[in-house]
């Protein structure tokens, strides 16, 4: 006689499915800003809820030994790493050689200027979103920067 039992497979499509939505891993509307990401169940545990993000970011030109990155987590920062062994200048703001710092921005006569920072959250949240530009140098080398700052991008 059989009997009616749900099959192997079956078990572990439900508990997939079972887990997913507790790990909050079924995403529903994504965005570069933490804070914009709907999932369906319980979702990350985590400290990322910034609604503001920095995107499209280039750097001219690219140098082996300076590292900048955008951080979204909480509003969207830079992360710049110069292991270049000379003294980075982005708009007034030095860098020494040899370390990690986090940037934010501030808007300052219709340009922008870095603010280092010890967290990840952004202080700027424009109304609109912005493109920023922004100089500096490293021993004597140009450097460019620019990359969008959005507004929040949802409520």
């Amino acid at each position: 006689m059989l009997q009616n039992r749900p099959s192997r497979s079956g078990l572990i499509v439900v508990s997939l499915l079972f887990v997913g939505l507790l790990s909050g891993c079924i995403v529903v509307r994504d965005s570069p800003a933490p804070g914009c990401v709907k999932t369906i169940g319980v979702g990350v545990i985590g400290g990322c809820f910034g609604k503001t993000a920095i995107l499209d970011l280039i750097v001219k030109p690219e140098i082996e030994c300076l590292s900048i990155a955008v951080n979204n987590c909480n509003g969207g920062v830079l992360e710049v790493q110069n292991r270049c062994g000379e003294v980075l200048v982005i708009e007034g703001v030095e860098m020494p050689a040899e370390e990690y710092l986090i940037l934010d921005i501030a808007k300052d006569d219709g340009g922008y200027v870095p603010l280092v920072t010890n967290t990840n959250f952004s202080d700027y949240v424009p109304e609109v979103d912005e493109q920023v530009e922004m100089r500096g140098e490293l021993g004597g080398q140009e450097i460019e920067l620019s990359f969008v700052k959005t507004a929040a991008l949802c409520e």
